[in-house]
């Protein structure tokens, strides 16, 4: 009887992080489930964390203890301070929970590098490493960076170990599998806005964007409004959407590629976000929320799959409606950009071709 191989997710979610790290491993987790594998996910308990959702969904989960904040506020900054503690520390509670190695570890997370990786030698067979900054040294097997970046084949050249095995760029994509399979039904007669500013959403964008759409000179539209279970703003956009028939409030919905495949437009945040899009050749105007989402941001921009309004905390209102205004009077310039961003992303996106991979990699080691 063969036993099945073991994956070990190590990314963590929280009102700081968002859910968008968290988002991309669970589809990855899906594609391994359905290829017999066993998963298991190890998340910090932080503040806005995920773990209970994750168990809903039928993960196990290792539960790292909650931060000590004081001590972490004087010892970590930038994206350091994601993890609440060392590396280190990270990997030494991490191993006490295992009860034994796994064969595929994954890591996705800012504030992990080679440190964290090579402390947990001995506990897996072959470790894939989730990023898209390129700044920080790893040493993994496989480093995946599924974003679009005008040095995309050299950026890890001097960061990742000779032997591992990159996989880079929109090819290899992790799409759920509801982004393969829908079809876009946006009608031309029928005006639908998407709104979108990731899990947290701290700018509170949402309700900006409520503004702005209701300055528009054309009244008859209507728009999804999707926020997170993390969004720390979600009564006044109850309020909001109450009080005005054409806005639909959805938290974290099971809905999104529906909503994406109907929408004319969709505005929010860079992330991840961008390929969903793209596989449903929406048209967007983007705001970045993290230095981390500008470069791929504004790559897409180049290619004119989507139009980059510049950072979140810059954005008024009125910038925002003359921006919306000026695509409803240009509906060519709708048109072009669907057709460039459906371009970006293969169908069905690149989750079956890193399945395969390590299916072969780990043939007959059971």
């Amino acid at each position: 009887m063969t036993v099945a191989k073991k994956a070990l997710f190590r990314v963590d979610a929280s009102s700081v992080i968002g859910s968008g790290h968290l988002m991309r491993c669970l589809t990855l987790a899906k594609a391994l489930q359905r290829s017999d594998w066993s998963v298991a996910f190890a998340c910090r308990a932080h503040p806005g964390n995920l773990i209970q959702w994750l168990r809903d969904q039928g993960f196990d989960v290792l539960e790292l203890t909650a931060p000590a904040q004081a001590s972490t506020k004087k010892t970590a900054t930038g994206y350091a301070a994601w993890l609440g503690v060392t590396e280190q520390q990270d990997a030494a509670e991490l191993k006490q929970l295992l009860q034994a190695p796994v064969d595929l570890l994954v890591i996705d997370h800012y504030a992990l590098s080679s440190v964290f990786e090579q402390a947990m030698t001995g506990f897996y067979r072959k470790v894939l490493v989730i990023d898209d900054l390129a700044n920080r040294p790893h040493h993994c097997d496989y480093l995946l960076d599924q974003n679009l970046y005008p040095q995309l084949h050299s950026r890890y050249d001097s960061l990742v170990n000779k032997e591992a095995t990159l996989l880079l760029g929109p090819s290899y994509v992790l799409l759920r599998p509801e982004f393969a399979t829908v079809q876009r039904t946006a009608k031309t007669d029928q005006l639908r806005f998407l709104v979108f500013y990731g899990g947290t959403d701290e700018l509170n964008l949402t309700s900006l964007t409520i503004l702005a759409l209701q300055q528009l000179q054309k009244t008859d539209f209507h728009a999804d409004i999707v926020i997170g279970l993390a969004n720390p703003h979600r009564i006044e956009l109850e309020k909001r959407c109450a009080k005005d028939c054409r806005f639909r409030l959805h938290m974290n919905t099971p809905q999104m590629a529906e909503l994406m495949s109907q929408a004319t437009l969709m505005i929010g945040a860079g992330g991840s976000t961008h390929w969903e899009r793209c596989a449903l050749a929406l048209p967007a105007l983007v705001m970045t929320l993290a230095e981390n989402q500008l470069a791929s941001t504004l790559c897409l921009a180049d290619a004119g799959a989507c139009i980059y309004l510049g950072h979140g905390q810059d954005l008024t209102a009125v910038q925002l409606t003359q921006a919306v205004q000026q695509l409803l009077d240009n509906p060519e310039q709708l048109q072009l950009m669907s057709k460039q961003a459906k371009q970006l992303v293969p169908q069905g996106g690149g989750c079956a071709a890193i399945v395969d991979l390590l299916n072969t990699e780990f043939q007959g080691r059971h």
